[in-house]
Formats: C-alpha cells, structure tokens, sequence
C-alpha cells in the first residue's frame, strides 16, 4: 500500500495515487502529473499536486475553499492544463490529504504564511508567467498574500471570495453565544445548480463533516487585519455569482473594489457559490471570464 493515500485508503478510497486521480477526475491526457508532501515551516505535511502540459505558456496556482482539497478544483484544473498552464495546487493544512487538526486554523496568518512558503518554493524554479485563481477560503488567502507581498503573482482572480461569510452580522453574534461549544455539525447547503455535484461532496471522503467555532474566531480577527492593509494597485478578476448564499458578496465586493481600485468584476446571473462546479451553462460563462483575463490576455 502507497504510504501516501493511507488517509484515502482509510477513508474507503483504494490507496493508490491512480486511484486518487480517478476518482477525483484528474486524470489529464498529455498531461504529466507529480505530487509530494512538503514539511512546512508550522510542521505540517502538505500535499502538493503539479499537472504539467508538454508545452505550457506559463504556471497557474490554485487555492481551493473551506472543507474542499486540491480534487474539489478537478474542472479548473482541467480548463487550465486544456489551455497550457502548468498549475500547482495543494491541500490547505486540516483540509484533504494534508496534516493539521480537520477544519482547523489558529490565525488566518497561518493561511497565509503557507501559500507564501509554497510560492516561494515553486516561483523560483520558473521564470514563467504566473497567474493565481483562488475560490472562497482561498481567495480570502490570495487577497491577504497580494496586499502584503503581491508582487510575485502577475495576474489574480478571485472566485466567490470571502471576505465576510452570509448573516455576517448574526453569525457574530452565535459565536458569542457559543463560547462552550468547540465544535458544530456541518450543514450541506445547495451552494450550486449542479445536482450531481451536491451528491459527489456529500460523499466525498476528504471532505470534513464539523466545523471548529475557533475557524469562525480566526475569520473574525482576520477582518481586522485585512483593513489595516494599504490598498493595492495589482489587477485582479472577481467572478461573483448573484445566488450565493455562502458569503456576504455585496459587502464583499465593495470591500475588494476599495482595496483593488483595479479590479474587474464579472457577475454570474444565477450562479451561486461553488461557481467552478456548477452547472454545465453557468461553468461555461466563469470559463469565459477565466479566456478574456488569464488568456486572450496573454497573447491569445
């Protein structure tokens, strides 16, 4: 048995990185695939997967949301090796394959601290061009990296971002109310059109079924955080759909706008928040905006 995929093997999921790649969709015609776990710095083992076209135009990092992993982001990864990008995508520590208390964070600094090391341990392998698209959690992450140190990355985009969560303000208030409770059941929302997909997470075997109240904590004290940083001029894509009721996304996408002046914002008609597993039409116009930012403008 691959030492590796115990986690998925354990799980129900035969241990084998084929395995793993099946099952997760990710198996990429032309493409070659390669994937360690990397000791970070807070001695977390993370697993990081690369997928590399035979002639590929420039490197595309992929940040993925709360409860999901690397496999979660399968259509992306696909969309982005289909049109040349070499992507690199790992699993968030306490998310998929990597190792760290489930759900967990102490400080979304940690978060942070992660993506950077990861960047700073790839970018410097490859003079090529470097672009980022990151979903929810992990565009809360990419926002936080750009206004501190931004200047590896060329091009951004953030997908359904959080910047604050739906019912902000009562959400607030429960987690006062909640201070004895460490830990609460996941509720699976209908966070897209996509009915197969729903069935898929409900019984995928790296997702996560509770949620630490400490993870809400760390989001609250990470606001603060985010607003005492000096705006920036980088240009980033917002695509947004207009359904999601996973984020506050009006409040959010005032937020962006203020600190990324620069800021292209595309707006989904009934899209909700899990906009790259959506329905096969909705899919479809977030590529779109994907070939009019990252691709057409990069010599397309």
């Amino acid at each position: 048995m691959n030492r590796d995929f115990q986690l998925i093997t354990r799980k129900g999921v035969p241990g084998n990185i084929h395995a793993y790649l099946q099952y997760y969709n990710l198996e990429c015609s032309g493409v070659e695939h390669s994937h360690e776990f990397f000791r970070s710095r807070s001695n977390e083992e993370i697993f990081i997967q690369s997928f590399t076209p035979a002639a590929h135009r420039g490197i595309c990092y992929v940040l993925h949301g709360y409860f999901d992993h690397s496999g979660s982001m399968s259509q992306l990864i696909r969309y982005l090796t289909s049109n040349q990008f070499k992507v690199i995508a790992y699993d968030l520590q306490g998310h998929g394959l990597s190792t760290g208390d489930r759900g967990a964070i102490r400080t979304f600094d940690d978060y942070v601290d992660l993506f950077k090391e990861i960047m700073e341990r790839y970018r410097k392998k490859a003079d090529q061009h470097s672009v980022a698209i990151a979903h929810s959690t992990g565009g809360a992450i990419l926002m936080d990296y750009l206004l501190q140190y931004g200047g590896m990355i060329e091009k951004a985009v953030l997908v359904s971002p959080l910047v604050r969560s739906h019912n902000w303000h009562m959400s607030r208030a429960g987690l006062i109310l909640m201070k004895r409770v460490a830990m609460l059941p996941r509720v699976y929302k209908r966070n897209s059109s996509n009915h197969d997909y729903l069935q898929r997470v409900k019984k995928d075997p790296l997702q996560n079924g509770k949620i630490p109240v400490g993870w809400f904590q760390a989001l609250v004290n990470w606001q603060n955080v985010l607003e005492n940083y000096p705006d920036s001029d980088k240009k980033i894509m917002v695509i947004q759909g207009d359904k999601d009721k996973t984020v506050d996304w009006k409040y959010n996408l005032a937020f962006i706008k203020r600190k990324f002046p620069n800021c292209e914002v595309r707006i989904i008609r009934g899209g909700n928040h899990q906009l790259l597993n959506e329905r096969e039409d909705l899919l479809k116009q977030t590529f779109n905006c994907l070939d009019s930012f990252i691709i057409q403008a990069n010599g397309d």
